[in-house]
């Protein structure tokens, strides 16, 4: 039996006037993760406004795929927003 995915929390090292500034990143890093994290809820919610929002804006077309065409992949990319 596979082991599910351990939440991660990334840790950032930066420069900033000369001081270095150490940070957590506590947000996922895909999909399994966002369903485990405690805000897994909102980020599900987040999607779906997300993906209404391209349908309404006809952001894609659905055709037939070709074996002969390399196909467009897609990734969620996980922020939270601050402020």
């Amino acid at each position: 039996m596979e082991t599910p995915p351990q939440s991660r929390i990334s840790t950032i090292l930066c420069k900033f006037n000369g001081e270095l500034l150490l940070l957590d990143d506590d947000e996922p890093a895909n999909y399994a993760e966002a369903m485990m994290d405690l805000d897994s809820e909102k980020w599900q919610s987040t999607m779906r406004s997300e993906i209404d929002s391209m349908g309404e804006n006809q952001v894609w077309n659905l055709v037939d795929t070709l074996d002969r065409v390399r196909h467009i992949k897609c990734k969620w990319i996980y922020k939270k927003g601050y402020g």
